[in-house]
C-alpha cells in the first residue's frame, strides 16, 4: 500500500465551471494515478501544472494542478 504524504489542491474546470478538490498523494504519485484516484476518464481530460501540458505518466511535482475536461460525458 502507498504511504500518503501530501495533499493538493486539483483545479477542475468543465464547461467555464471551476472547483476544487484536495487530493492525497504519494511522493511519486502519476498525474495518470490521480486521475484515477478522483474517477476521471484520462481521455476525456487534458492536464496542466502551472499552466503547462504534463505527460500522464510524469510523476506529480508542486505547482498548480489544473485538469480541463475536454470532453463531456451524456
Amino acid at each position: 500500500m502507498t504511504s500518503l504524504n501530501r495533499k493538493i489542491t486539483v483545479e477542475i474546470d468543465q464547461n467555464g465551471q471551476k472547483s476544487e478538490r484536495e487530493i492525497d498523494v504519494s511522493e511519486k504519485e502519476t498525474y495518470e494515478g490521480l486521475l484515477k484516484k478522483m474517477g476521471v476518464n484520462e481521455e476525456t481530460v487534458l492536464v496542466f501544472n502551472n499552466k503547462k501540458p504534463v505527460p500522464y505518466d510524469d510523476v506529480i511535482e508542486d505547482g498548480k494542478i489544473q485538469i480541463l475536461k475536454v470532453v463531456f460525458d451524456q
